[in-house]
């Protein structure tokens, strides 16, 4: 893995890539391998994806990026590698949510869900135990309750909510780094923002979804986190685990190292 050499990712083009593009080209040509997914095992259950979804196994280039994986990249590996291996669906439209969860789910299908050995001190024993992950270990928040229609603020405003696809976390990203102009966001409330679709029934971009965050009363705001805190969805990048020392239930992190997307086989 050290002597790999990864061409050289160009971050300020990570947002601007039209990976939709890329998997529509593959919609009416699906390879020999593709392999029809079970939405409902997704973190969002599948509710909002219209179109079958096809997935495939991990090329030798999808491995070789994602063994070089790090903070910087991370955003860029992980939607091209979803571009890749994600068919019949424009990656644009897929959920952040669900976004991670492709990624472990692609790595066991490609290696037959091989167990990842992770070392781990037990906090109720103290003794230092090998543990096996596989998918079944994966912390997982679930979408398994209906979403109201709209939710009403204290202020008695009407709001209707959406959950963020890649394309709008690209756009956030953009705005974040300042592309689209001069003006500073708070990075929480604009990843927050992005939830509201439209207010007392005006949709809302994003950028004007922001603004109205960021000028809610206090009472409102809370009241509409909380709320919609009961369904939000998404995989959790731990895994749970019975310590085979003392049987206590035990969580450790799933590190997107070389060896997991290279283990020896």
């Amino acid at each position: 893995v050290k002597n790999m050499k990864s061409e050289k990712l160009d971050l300020n083009s990570v947002n601007q890539s039209d990976f939709g593009a890329v998997a529509k080209a593959v919609e009416n040509s699906l390879p020999k391998d593709a392999i029809l997914l079970d939405k409902h095992l997704l973190p969002s259950r599948g509710r909002y994806y219209t179109e079958d979804i096809y997935v495939k196994k991990f090329s030798t280039l999808n491995i070789k990026n994602l063994s070089t994986i790090n903070e910087k990249n991370a955003n860029y590996i992980i939607n091209s590698t979803i571009s890749s291996c994600v068919l019949n669906i424009d990656t644009n439209k897929i959920l952040v949510g669900d976004k991670l969860w492709f990624i472990f789910y692609l790595r066991a299908l490609t290696y037959d869900d091989l167990p990842f050995q992770i070392k781990h001190k037990c906090e109720h024993c103290e003794n230092t135990v090998n543990l096996e992950f596989t998918l079944k270990n994966l912390k997982i928040d679930y979408l398994d309750k209906d979403v109201p229609a709209e939710f009403i603020t204290e202020a008695g405003d009407k709001i209707k909510t959406r959950f963020p696809t890649i394309g709008m976390e690209a756009v956030t990203n953009r705005m974040k780094n300042g592309q689209d102009s001069y003006e500073t966001f708070n990075e929480d409330l604009l990843e927050f923002a992005v939830n509201i679709e439209s207010v007392n029934g005006k949709r809302m971009d994003i950028y004007n979804a922001y603004q109205y965050v960021a000028n809610m009363d206090a009472k409102s705001f809370s009241k509409l986190v909380n709320e919609m805190t009961n369904y939000m969805f998404t995989v959790r990048p731990y895994a749970e685990f019975t310590c085979p020392d003392c049987k206590e239930t035990v969580a450790e992190k799933v590190p997107f190292s070389p060896s997991f997307f290279l283990p020896k086989l």
